[in-house]
């Protein structure tokens, strides 16, 4: 019989699952991070999100969600600071082109921002000069807030409710190898409002030389930073794929936050953590009768580092072997593509008229790890991921049987702007 984790622990393994070990760190991507980010929290980002706008075909949808937890807090954007979403088209991990929200000061229940495009060796456009941030506990404000770009798309950049999906089960075998007993609601725990940046924008502006058709795979990442005093804006805050705490055991907050994707393949502790790690093991002493795939985790390299292709390694089977990897790009140089942890989408596949919350591992290839939908549950798909699938058969019943899933308590939206509206406490 397997393993449990009691009620006596339950407390600590709450905070300790939520917090991360006694180093203190947790990586970017969670709603616990970092210590300086907890004493920051409007630096802290805890989720991204990339995925074709079902409403709009033709245009892809980012989401970034920063200061999470809120409760009673009306407090907004830092007004020092820059928050970023970067493109790779080229697999090289330095942005071809990226998108910078800065803010000025709160007046009220709202704030004022300017939103830029910059691509290198170009002048910056700004394609936001005066846009409102509503912040109000209701939610009022939304439409006229909502701002039309130049060139396609829109924007909303407003108080949201948080969207992520969490359960016990799940994040007790991730980080001990046995669900906690008895189960804790983490939606209830952490559940409240969040700062969030919503983009919507026309594929072919994303797409390298303009042509999804040939050129359909982006890589994309989430950065914040604050001015210093020299007038630099160092990187607190770093989002990629949104598994990657739980990879990484929550041990690296501090050296991932600070670390730009060209940087990832130099790291050897990042890399251990992918290609072999954790968590399968730890799985393997609670639940003896399962089968634990043997390192070098080529198939989490891909997920993570590579991107899905039949020429990156062995997931294959699915109904997209060829997914989201920028070789896939047809005027990509391969020889200059390089392993990052990006967050990959293939713009070509279009949404799914039945959606599945574990994405490629139920054969939906609009889902995680090819972006990651508002509805997909990441986590969950992360522990199928490190016991196999969609490589090999894994373990899948580790996480189906009886599982109670917990989803947000605040439905989101088919349409833009997709968030819900803040809680009201």
């Amino acid at each position: 019989m397997p393993a449990v984790v009691t009620t006596a622990t339950v407390g600590a393994m709450t905070w300790g699952v939520l917090a991360g070990p006694s180093t203190g760190t947790s990586t970017a991507a969670s709603h616990v991070d970092a210590p300086r980010l907890v004493l920051d929290p409007q630096m802290d980002g805890s989720d991204l999100y990339a995925f074709v706008c079902p409403d709009s075909p033709d245009m892809v949808c980012f989401v970034t969600n920063y200061a999470p937890i809120q409760q009673f807090s009306g407090r907004g954007f830092a007004t020092d600071a820059r928050y970023e979403i970067h493109i790779d088209q080229r697999g090289t991990g330095t942005p071809d082109l990226t998108y910078r929200w800065t803010f000025g000061t709160q007046v009220g229940a709202s704030q004022p921002y300017k939103l830029e495009e910059i691509r290198p060796g170009e002048p910056v456009k700004t394609l936001v000069g005066n846009g409102v941030v509503p912040l109000a506990a209701t939610g009022a404000g939304r439409p006229e807030a909502t701002v039309d770009l130049p060139g396609g798309g829109r924007t909303l950049a407003a108080k949201a409710a948080d969207s992520f999906f969490s359960n016990a089960k799940t994040v007790g075998l991730a980080m001990t190898g046995s669900p906690i007993i008895p189960p804790i609601d983490l939606i209830k725990v952490l559940n409240g409002n969040v700062n969030a940046m919503v983009l919507q924008v026309p594929k072919a502006t994303l797409a390298l030389k303009g042509d999804v058709t040939r050129n359909p795979v982006i890589g994309v990442w989430a950065t914040a930073g604050r001015r210093g005093l020299d007038g630099r804006y160092p990187q607190m805050s770093r989002m990629g794929n949104p598994a990657m705490d739980v990879v990484t055991m929550f041990t690296m907050g501090e050296t991932y936050n600070s670390m730009t994707p060209v940087e990832d393949r130099y790291n050897t502790r990042l890399t251990n953590f992918v290609l072999n790690p954790i968590g399968p093991r730890l799985i393997k002493v609670h639940h003896w009768s399962v089968k634990v795939p043997p390192a070098p985790r080529r198939d989490l390299w891909q997920i993570f580092f590579a991107g899905v292709a039949k020429s990156t390694g062995p997931i294959r089977g699915t109904i997209r072997d060829d997914l989201n990897a920028h070789v896939l790009n047809q005027d990509v140089d391969p020889a200059a593509v390089i392993p990052s942890d990006q967050l990959r989408l293939n713009m070509s596949i279009p949404p799914s008229s039945r959606p599945n919350r574990f994405g490629l591992v139920e054969d939906d290839p609009q889902g995680y790890p090819n972006g990651r939908r508002l509805g997909d549950d990441a986590h969950a798909t992360l522990v199928r991921m490190l016991m196999g699938e969609p490589a090999g058969p894994g373990s899948p019943s580790l996480i189906i049987a009886n599982e109670k899933v917990t989803a947000p308590t605040a439905a989101v939206s088919p349409t833009f702007p997709y968030l819900a509206p803040p809680h009201r406490f």
